[in-house]
C-alpha cells in the first residue's frame, strides 16, 4: 500500500461495533467510519466504542452521517441546528475529529439556503476542533456531482469543509476521472472506493438508489473504471485517506473478519 492512510466503511460488516472494529483492524485497515447508529447501540455506548478503538490503534475517518443539514426548509433550522450539536459532541465522544454530512436529499430543499448553512456549519464545527466532509451524492436535490459542489466550496472557501469523493456517486451521474482534475488535493479530504455490475442512472432513480444501499461491489469486481480514478487521484499528488465503502447485502452476510479481509484485498489490489 501507498503511504495514504486506509479505512473502511463499517456498514459493510455484520455485528456490533466492537466486533465490527475487531475485524477491521485484523484486516489491516487504519480507519472506519463508524456511523451514529452503530455507536449509540453499542453495549457501553460511545465511550466504550473510544476506548476499543484506542485498544486497537484504530483511528476514525469520520463520524456518520449528519443528513439533509445544508438546504432544509427554515421551518426545520433549529431542530437541525441541533441535531448537527449533537452530532459534534457524538463525533468528540469516541475521538474523532470529522463528520460527514452529505448535501441535501429532501425534495424540500431550499437552494437558496445552502451557502449560508455551510458557513454555519463550518463556524460551529470550528468550535469544537472538527471538520466536515460535505459529499455531493447521485440522489443529492442540488449538490449532486463532483464538480458544481466543488465550485461552490471553492466560492465559500471555508477551511475546514472538503469533499467526499465517492466513485459510485461520480459514476451514477455520468461523470468520469476528468472531473476531478480542477480540484485541489488538499480539498478532497476522503475517497471512497467501490465498484458496480450494472448501469444506473438519474433517469432510474429508484434503481440507483436501490443499488447503492444494497448492491455495489468491492472495487474491481464490476465495471467502473477504477483505475482510471486511481490513476487521476494519484497524478494530483493525493494523500488523504482512501477505502472501501460498499453497501451489499451478500457480503455484510458473511463474517465481518471475512468481508473485511475481502474488502482490504481489494484495496490493495487497486491502490497499491
Amino acid at each position: 500500500m501507498t503511504t495514504n492512510r486506509t479505512f473502511l466503511n463499517l456498514v459493510l460488516l455484520s455485528g456490533d461495533a466492537q466486533t465490527q472494529l475487531q475485524a477491521a483492524k485484523e484486516a489491516g485497515f487504519d480507519e472506519v467510519e463508524i456511523w451514529q447508529e452503530s455507536i449509540e447501540s453499542a453495549d457501553g455506548g460511545a465511550t466504550a466504542v473510544r476506548e476499543r478503538a484506542q485498544q486497537l490503534g484504530m483511528g476514525f475517518t469520520n463520524c456518520q452521517v449528519l443528513r439533509d443539514f445544508a438546504g432544509a426548509p427554515l421551518t426545520l433550522r433549529a431542530e437541525k441546528r441541533q441535531e448537527a450539536q449533537r452530532f459534534f459532541r457524538l463525533a468528540q465522544a469516541i475521538g474523532c475529529d470529522t463528520v460527514q454530512a452529505p448535501a441535501c436529499t429532501r425534495d424540500d430543499c431550499q437552494a437558496a439556503l445552502i451557502d449560508e448553512d455551510l458557513r454555519w456549519l463550518s463556524a460551529e464545527a470550528a468550535r469544537h476542533g472538527l471538520r466536515i466532509m460535505y459529499e455531493p451524492m447521485a440522489w443529492s436535490r442540488v449538490d449532486n456531482r463532483l464538480e458544481p459542489t466543488w465550485r461552490r466550496l471553492e466560492r465559500l472557501d471555508l477551511p475546514n469543509v472538503g469533499l467526499v469523493v465517492d466513485l459510485f456517486h461520480i459514476a451514477a451521474r455520468g461523470d468520469d476521472a476528468s472531473v476531478l482534475e480542477s480540484i485541489p488535493a488538499e480539498r478532497i479530504y476522503e475517497v471512497q472506493l467501490c465498484d458496480m455490475a450494472e448501469a444506473v442512472t438519474p433517469g432510474d432513480m429508484a434503481h440507483l438508489v436501490d443499488t447503492a444501499r444494497h448492491r455495489r461491489l468491492l472495487p474491481g469486481d464490476g465495471n467502473l473504471p477504477v483505475a482510471e480514478y486511481v490513476a487521476a487521484l494519484k497524478r494530483k499528488g493525493y494523500r488523504g485517506p482512501v477505502g472501501i465503502e460498499v453497501f451489499n447485502d451478500q457480503l455484510q452476510q458473511q463474517l465481518p473478519t471475512r468481508a473485511a479481509q475481502q474488502a482490504f484485498a481489494a484495496l490493495s489490489r487497486c491502490w497499491s
